[in-house]
């Protein structure tokens, strides 16, 4: 990677019903400029199957969309470390720390009703660095639904209306090939959830 490799915009705002949160961006989808950007990465092709976003059947889906399903869908996008590398491996540990404090102080500034971490090594490094938990506590943890809630911490009599829910699914790279059909089944789950929960559920733990 050189210095000149750009990093991508965080398409964040008050007001998402979900925010698509990736490792660090990879230099090819960096240089297109766009989240997902390489051929083989099944995220779109996926986002289009779930109902995530409505559009009607033939409508595809690519990384050209990526800024414009704020306003379309309610969807944003965002890393946990703003840094392109060939492979997520390559960033330090000071990078991840930081990224895990950085990305919880955005969560908490937009409040997206649910966070979507795609790739359990993603919300393991988020929750032990920015939420306290343990990576004894996070090692058996199944996809889907977690059961931290992430809200600013106020007076124990008040309630927190709407805390943002965070999901883990299986990363849509094509290293993560086995895994992709259970990542659709989640992905179709939470476009259910979120169709028949308008609004946000009760808190469970709060961090």
């Amino acid at each position: 990677m050189t210095a000149a490799t750009p990093s991508l915009p965080h398409y964040l705002r008050p007001g998402l019903r979900l925010v698509f949160i990736g490792y660090n961006p990879a230099i090819y989808s960096a240089e297109a400029g766009h989240y997902y950007a390489r051929g083989g990465n099944a995220f779109w092709r996926q986002l289009g199957e779930s109902e995530l976003v409505g559009r009607a059947p033939g409508e595809g889906l690519g990384p050209e969309d990526d800024a414009l399903l704020m306003d379309e869908a309610g969807i944003g996008f965002t890393d946990l470390c703003p840094r392109p590398t060939v492979r997520a491996e390559h960033l330090t540990r000071d990078e991840i720390i930081q990224g895990a404090h950085r990305l919880h102080a955005e969560l908490l500034e937009h409040q997206p009703r649910v966070a979507v971490f795609s790739g359990r090594g993603i919300y393991q490094q988020f929750a032990r660095h920015a939420l306290g938990l343990s990576a004894k506590e996070l090692a058996t943890r199944p996809y889907g639904e977690q059961p931290e809630r992430i809200a600013p911490i106020q007076n124990p009599k008040s309630q927190i209306q709407n805390p943002t829910v965070p999901w883990v699914i299986p990363s849509s790279s094509g290293l993560a090939s086995k895994w992709h059909g259970r990542r659709l089944e989640l992905l179709r789950e939470l476009a259910g959830e979120l169709d028949a929960q308008p609004e946000p559920r009760a808190t469970k733990r709060r961090v």
